[in-house]
């Protein structure tokens, strides 16, 4: 008989997904392609009681820490390597004007003031949100009722890496702010946001 099923796991720092083709028994050939970064990949596979396939690519995995499209990958598999520069922090966020590089390159902040206490907690109740589905976690504070500042560094890495500026984007592209009026007079920049 023949088994068709779909396989999933992480090759380097991006998901690769496969359909493989398994014929009977315990020791069967399993044949197929996979499509990884939106190209083909050839493999095959002796498969045995625990299954494990060889990949065959001309494509060497990315240190990137994020995947493309913009999905926070797990810390754990980060190490000291995946930090960024601070020259690499401030061109990310170049495009990025309401988030700033702290003074000791260790993380990326963003404060507001929003319009109320309620405004403020919609806020963050948004930002919870999107960090729980990329299980990538900000510090958030709130103060003076919604005075809220944003603290993003990988904990695992005590630094900055491209989980960090990818949950800023997706908090910038995702989240709605009310900001108090006063402090969008002072803030031109977040009237684009």
């Amino acid at each position: 008989f023949t088994i068709f099923f779909i396989g999933f796991w992480s090759m380097g720092f991006r998901l690769v997904v496969c359909i493989f083709v398994a014929t009977q028994q315990r020791h069967a050939l399993a044949f197929g392609s996979c499509v990884y970064r939106s190209r083909s990949v050839q493999y095959s596979s002796q498969l045995r009681s625990s299954t494990t396939l060889t990949i065959m690519s001309t494509e060497q995995p990315s240190a990137a820490a994020c995947v493309p499209g913009g999905k926070c990958v797990p810390c754990e598999s980060l190490d000291k390597s995946h930090l960024l520069s601070p020259q690499q922090v401030e061109s990310e966020l170049a495009s990025m004007h309401l988030w700033k590089l702290s003074d000791y390159n260790t993380n990326i902040t963003r404060t507001y003031t929003a319009r109320n206490f309620q405004a403020a907690m919609d806020s963050l109740n948004a930002i919870g949100v999107i960090a729980e589905r990329e299980n990538h976690h900000p510090d958030i504070h709130l103060t003076g009722y919604r005075n809220v500042e944003i603290v993003l560094f990988t904990h695992s890495l005590g630094g900055i890496s491209l989980n960090d500026i990818t949950m800023a984007k997706m908090i910038d592209d995702e989240v709605r702010f009310s900001y108090s009026p006063k402090w969008l007079r002072e803030n031109p920049a977040a009237k684009k946001d």
